[in-house]
């Protein structure tokens, strides 16, 4: 039989056919065939030193969800900002024209901005802590947040700091709390202290400042037999100046806060910084995956005693052990 000289040998034909899917795989990578792994922007608003505390923490343990920085993830975190709402707006602005995919606030002013610029838009917002996030107007309700902000709040501390207070230095029967008038955090924090004062059989002077030259003022006038209890006040930290002060003249310092201890607090009653971070990303995490921040209920922090043996035995104060076992962390 006469053979055709235009039909292609086998061998011929494998080629061809490798040849043909080679260029067809390029072509399906070049036009996008293999999905590109997602990657996200978190925008950082912080206004308090302290709480950069809580945004190492978020970091740690967004990785190890699975979010690597420089990778899938990337943070835009400018440092601290002045505690007035001109800074904030401008902040947050800038955040959204950079097109972040998520808000992480820490602190109420941060939050409520953030709220504000997201209104109308997809853009949630996850914060770190908040005192009391329903009458601050940060959500709707604790268990049913609604529109796109939800977080971990703190506020339960405030009344067991100040008991406990009392509980390490009952001869002190007056308490100081230094407030600024003018931040709304301040304001937020003092609701609660006249009746746990008066529960507790304490005379509660409550005592405005403005400036940190004023506090320092109100602590040098203070009788060495009160106490200070430091509000949580973003407009005058950081504290730890004012904590010296009252140290130095034998005064004792309680406080809602685990920063304020290192710097010679007798007694802290506070959420971990740190512990909260990683709380808000899991919740971060959980919307990334799909959830609405609106249907995510709020969540509080562990709160954790800590003594600072060191101040104690420095102001001549006896702690009994019963009290020094009920500690999370005691500072010799």
């Amino acid at each position: 039989m006469p053979c055709n000289p235009h039909a292609p040998t086998r061998p011929r034909a494998r080629w061809l056919i490798l040849m043909s899917l080679l260029v067809l795989s390029v072509l399906l990578a070049a036009c996008g065939g293999t999905p590109q792994a997602k990657t996200y922007t978190i925008g950082v608003v912080n206004y308090v030193p302290s709480l950069d505390q809580v945004l190492g923490g978020f970091k740690a343990r967004m990785a190890e969800l699975g979010y690597v920085e420089g990778k899938n993830v990337t943070y835009i975190y400018h440092g601290i900002i002045a505690p007035d709402a001109q800074s904030m707006d401008r902040e947050v602005k800038s955040l959204q024209e950079q097109k972040i995919d998520m808000f992480l606030t820490m602190g109420t002013l941060p939050t409520l901005t953030a709220k504000s610029a997201v209104a109308g838009t997809d853009t949630p917002v996850v914060f770190a802590p908040v005192i009391n996030p329903v009458e601050e107007g940060a959500v709707e309700s604790i268990n049913h947040p609604g529109g796109n902000v939800t977080g971990v709040q703190n506020g339960y501390t405030i009344a067991k700091a100040l008991e406990w207070l009392h509980n390490l230095a009952p001869q002190a029967k007056k308490i100081y709390a230094i407030y600024n008038p003018k931040d709304e955090v301040a304001l937020t924090s003092i609701k609660s202290l006249p009746a746990v004062a008066s529960k507790l059989g304490l005379e509660l002077a409550l005592s405005e400042a403005h400036t940190r030259e004023e506090v320092l003022g109100v602590i040098d006038a203070m009788p060495k037999d009160a106490a200070l209890f430091l509000v949580p006040t973003p407009s005058l930290s950081p504290m730890k100046p004012f904590i010296e002060t009252a140290v130095k003249r034998g005064i004792v310092v309680g406080s809602n806060s685990h920063a304020d201890l290192e710097s010679g607090a007798l007694v802290t009653y506070a959420a971990s910084f740190s512990a909260m971070g990683n709380q808000a990303a899991r919740m971060a995490d959980q919307i990334l995956k799909g959830a609405k921040p609106g249907d995510l209920p709020v969540e509080t922090a562990e709160f954790l005693l800590k003594i600072n043996l060191k101040t104690a035995k420095a102001t001549g104060l006896d702690i009994p052990d019963a009290i020094l076992k009920q500690a999370a962390e005691v500072v010799r």
